[in-house]
């Protein structure tokens, strides 16, 4: 405990000198406006890619339990009610590498007063018919909250990310505390737990959404004015890792939701107050360079599909009519573990994955191209 104590302080006063000087450096990025959010989301606060060209989304609040499809321009296209589920606060959304499950953060705590704090767990949505999923719940504490209401308002969580098989939630600071996000760490299963404090950075700002690159390789905390990315970091020491603090261009916001669309575009929100509630996007790549070979821009996501399914011995995704190599096929259990992987570095016009000798039950394919994940969803396999 002393040991990660004094690492924090002295992370905040380096990091804090560091990113004070890096204030003049900063860059700025444009966003697009790609079209305005549904009438039905009065204050978007969560959004997470599908995998395919569309995100689900919540409100913020406001009794309501559903989560909203909606389409790369903002289009809704479906609507998805979460049963044994109360939105308190629901402030992000993440999903494990495989899409088996979604996870919903009840943990917006404005006040630091919240005794009640959750983090829904429930079948990823796009993989699941019917209009209803079922949650479980992950209950939790933060172990350095000893007030309630706490007088040093940092127990306010807008944001957090799935990786190696846990949850990592960030903190909202407010008042005198505004300085510093502090990380903890929950398991991803459901239960009652005690957070564990993990680290801490100092971004000088009020991080209100979070999200991890689908390759694992970037964190970005987003901020109503800024985007602080984290790269080339080990495991999960996400802020060992270099730090480039991005500033967003435009008119002021409240922008409450960041997600992934491939390694290096995201997408954000912005909540309706009377200058908001749009979907943008953002091209990071001159701060998280890829090399691209045009593959995934020549696949018409929307229309691939892998059949049979049910499978028995085998199955096939057509690449609609498209000769084209570098892509893989994976398939992954219902513990998000990956069971196969085809690939092919040659031209084809279809990918076929092998599934006799697999047991029978329920897995899900993801469709990889250019690091960036196309689709997933699922496949039965019924011998």
């Amino acid at each position: 405990m002393g040991s990660t104590f004094y690492k924090t302080l002295v992370r905040i006063f380096f990091v804090c000198t560091v990113s004070v000087l890096a204030q003049f450096k900063a860059v700025a990025v444009n966003t697009t406006v790609m079209g305005d959010l549904p009438s039905q989301l009065v204050e978007c606060s969560g959004v997470d890619f599908t995998g395919g060209a569309s995100f689900w989304t919540h409100n913020d609040g406001y009794g309501d339990n559903n989560l909203y499809k909606v389409s790369n321009t903002g289009a809704l296209s479906r609507t998805v009610n979460v049963i044994g589920a109360v939105n308190s606060d629901w402030e992000d959304l993440t999903h494990d590498y495989s899409r088996t499950y979604m996870f919903i953060g009840d943990f917006g705590n404005n006040a630091c007063d919240r005794t009640n704090l959750h983090i829904y767990r429930t079948p990823y949505p796009s993989t699941v018919s019917g209009t209803t999923v079922t949650a479980e719940a992950i209950n939790f504490t933060y172990p350095d909250q000893h007030q309630f209401p706490s007088p040093w308002m940092n127990f306010d969580v807008e944001g957090f990310v799935h990786h190696n098989s846990h949850l990592f939630l960030f903190t909202k600071a407010d008042g005198d505390a505004i300085g510093y996000t502090k990380m903890y760490m929950l398991p991803d299963v459901p239960g009652t737990y005690v957070a564990t404090l993990v680290d801490s950075f100092y971004t000088n700002d009020r991080t209100t959404s979070a999200d991890i690159s689908p390759d694992g390789t970037t964190l970005i905390l987003m901020s109503n004015s800024h985007l602080h990315l984290f790269r080339n970091f080990q495991g999960s020491n996400f802020f060992d890792g270099q730090h480039t603090q991005v500033n967003i261009s435009g008119n002021w916001t409240q922008k409450e939701a960041l997600s992934f669309w491939s390694n290096n575009e995201i997408y954000l929100t912005d909540e309706d107050n009377g200058d908001g509630n749009h979907l943008y996007y953002i091209d990071l790549s001159p701060w998280i360079p890829t090399v691209s070979t045009g593959i995934s821009e020549n696949i018409n996501v929307e229309n691939i599909v892998a059949a049979p399914n049910p499978s028995n011995a085998s199955f096939s995704i057509l690449l609609n009519s498209v000769q084209t190599g570098g892509i893989q096929l994976r398939l992954f259990d219902l513990t998000g573990k990956m069971v196969r992987e085809v690939s092919a570095t040659e031209p084809v016009s279809s990918l076929r994955m092998e599934t006799a000798d697999l047991p029978g039950g329920v897995y899900f394919y993801k469709l990889v191209a250019d690091r960036r994940e196309l689709k997933t969803s699922r496949m039965v396999i019924s011998h």
